[in-house]
């Protein structure tokens, strides 16, 4: 049974979609800014204001006609190779595995929406084919530098997505195998037990191993793989979060969702520090609150009461052709960025967690998270 619609619900559903609609260009369904200035169609635009929109239920409202015409704005993107990218010069491109790391969280972003769309796309995807091997899928996990946790498993969870639209969309039943005897153990062994979180004992620091775990996680969910060093997780994930309930100085919408999502799901495994992190919990929405903009439209990147002073750039990682590293790009210490469309969806996102591990935060309502787009898949069923 769905949860009754509280005030705070219907708040936070309010200045989510207030948001929405200020980035909508154009009559066309689908058709989002990211951010105000651009002022062109964005692909991060279109498909997290569908996450969104998803998540309130608002998507009862468009007709089937309207949603092909949607899922049309994310499959004009899709390559030969199947592969989705935003670059025009790549729709002929072949590319290796470690070759595909540019266009992975594009094509992850684009197969969550599909799937929310509940639409397919036209070509197969040849690109992953050499990868539905057990020990090619696990060198190319373990060929990731873990000592950037944040990076490396930002690429894993895309790779987890691939596959597992494989899978769904193109009937290739041995996805579930290959990853048991290829990926899992690659993961496993990448795990620090001594911590609970990915690439710590490589040389990541605790925070940026925090936000790759937060990516590797999911996907033990969803194969219902068991998750290792839960106490040590709760620890690290206590010790990541700052004074004022934040995950990042200043306050910074993945960060912030990042902490929030471990905090709720290890709620559910183990009753190990359980009020410890239920009272993180609490702090940790007194301070998304503060992100609530002072408009009511939408969601800032920094806290309100915060002053540049205050921020620490947080990295945007980029994968470049012919690198195999990630380049770090620090944007958002920029005082005339105030809100962009993933604080849209991330902070009401993470309030629906806090508000279904508490209880009784006033906040509680008919949520709807989607399992197949991973960033919503968590141990507990909504």
């Amino acid at each position: 049974m769905k949860a009754k619609k509280t005030e705070g619900y219907l708040r936070v559903k309010r200045t989510s979609l207030n948001y929405v609609n200020t980035m909508k260009l154009g009559d066309t369904p689908g058709v989002y800014m990211k951010e105000k200035g651009e002022n062109s169609p964005s692909l991060y635009g279109s498909y997290h204001a569908l996450h969104i929109l998803d998540m309130f239920g608002e998507l009862d409202k468009y007709s089937e006609e309207d949603l092909d015409q949607w899922a049309s704005f994310f499959l004009e993107k899709q390559c030969e190779q199947g592969y989705f990218s935003n670059n025009p010069s790549d729709f002929k491109k072949v590319r290796t595995l470690r070759e595909l790391d540019p266009v992975l969280h594009n094509t992850r972003g684009m197969i969550w929406a599909l799937r929310i769309l509940k639409r397919k796309p036209k070509r197969p995807f040849k690109f992953m084919e050499s990868a539905l091997n057990a020990q090619v899928l696990y060198d190319w996990v373990k060929s990731y530098d873990w000592s950037n946790s944040w990076a490396a498993g930002n690429q894993v969870c895309a790779i987890a997505t691939i596959l597992f639209a494989m899978r769904d969309w193109f009937g290739v039943s041995e996805v579930d195998k290959i990853m048991k005897e290829g990926m899992y153990p690659a993961l496993e062994e990448l795990l620090d037990a001594n911590t609970g979180y990915w690439g710590t004992q490589l040389g990541s620091d605790l925070l940026n191993a925090q936000f790759g775990t937060i990516h590797i996680t999911p996907i033990y969910f969803a194969q219902g793989w068991p998750l290792r060093a839960l106490e040590r997780n709760v620890d690290s994930t206590l010790a990541c979060q700052l004074p004022d309930g934040s995950f990042w100085p200043g306050g910074s919408d993945c960060p912030d969702f990042d902490g929030a999502y471990m905090m709720i799901n290890l709620a559910q495994l183990t009753d190990y520090r359980k009020e410890d992190l239920k009272e993180a919990a609490r702090k940790y929405l007194k301070h998304a609150l503060t992100h609530e903009d002072f408009n009511g439209v939408g969601w800032l990147l920094h806290r309100k009461d915060s002053k540049p002073s205050d921020w620490k750039p947080r990295p945007h990682f980029l994968w470049v052709d012919g690198e195999d590293q990630a380049r770090a790009e620090l944007r958002d210490e920029d005082p005339a960025r105030t809100h962009i469309m993933l604080g849209s969806w991330f902070y009401p996102l993470s309030i629906a967690l806090v508000a279904y591990m508490l209880g009784d935060t006033g906040y509680e309502g008919p949520y709807n998270l989607n399992p197949e787009s991973l960033h919503e898949c968590n141990v507990c069923k909504f």
